[in-house]
């Protein structure tokens, strides 16, 4: 496989959307407040979102049908199980820069673990902005830029909560609400 090519860059998007919708079920279930563990969850569903719409994608550009439309490809119903997704091709032979050894997840608080969702968000970021950039196609394009704009979304809603979180020790009161819900 070209793993430079439209399939290749697909296929290592949904790994790293599929170890992104673990990380933030794992940081959910550890979080100590109800409004951080709800945050983590909604940016789960997020993350399963962009694996839907990669997976519709790949599946569409594989029979060679051409890139769909996003929004498009959100309708698509099919089964997935986004923890466990049966993943079209194989799997990246290298280690993504984004979940390795040396960046392993860190949960042991939830800062920590905000931290190291901002960082995932912004790699993930730059892997879809470098795509986007280097697209003649309008559509394929189209997709990566929106991938690249929600993932530049979830970093800033990681940084605002590790903001509040680190001034005030607290996952928001019931005065202070978020900005989002999660």
């Amino acid at each position: 496989m070209d793993w430079n090519g439209p399939l290749g860059i697909l296929r290592r998007a949904m790994q790293i959307e599929r170890d992104g919708y673990k990380f933030y079920h794992e940081a959910a279930d550890r979080a100590v407040g109800e409004r951080g563990r709800n945050m983590f969850r909604g940016l789960a569903a997020d993350e399963e979102k962009h694996l839907r719409i990669l997976l519709v994608e790949y599946r569409a550009l594989e029979l060679g049908q051409g890139w769909v439309d996003p929004a498009q490809a959100l309708e698509k119903e099919f089964e997935l199980d986004p923890a466990n997704p049966d993943l079209p091709g194989e799997e990246y032979p290298q280690l993504s820069p984004i979940f390795t050894p040396a960046r392993e997840p860190s949960l042991e608080g939830d800062i920590a673990a905000l931290e190291f969702g901002m960082e995932t968000e912004r790699l993930s970021y730059e892997l879809y902005r470098k795509s986007a950039e280097e697209q003649t196609d309008s559509a394929a394009k189209q997709a990566y830029e929106l991938l690249a704009k929600e993932e530049n979304r979830h970093y800033e809603i990681l940084q605002s909560s590790r903001d509040y979180l680190v001034d005030n020790q607290t996952w928001w009161d019931s005065e202070e609400l978020p900005f989002f819900e999660g």
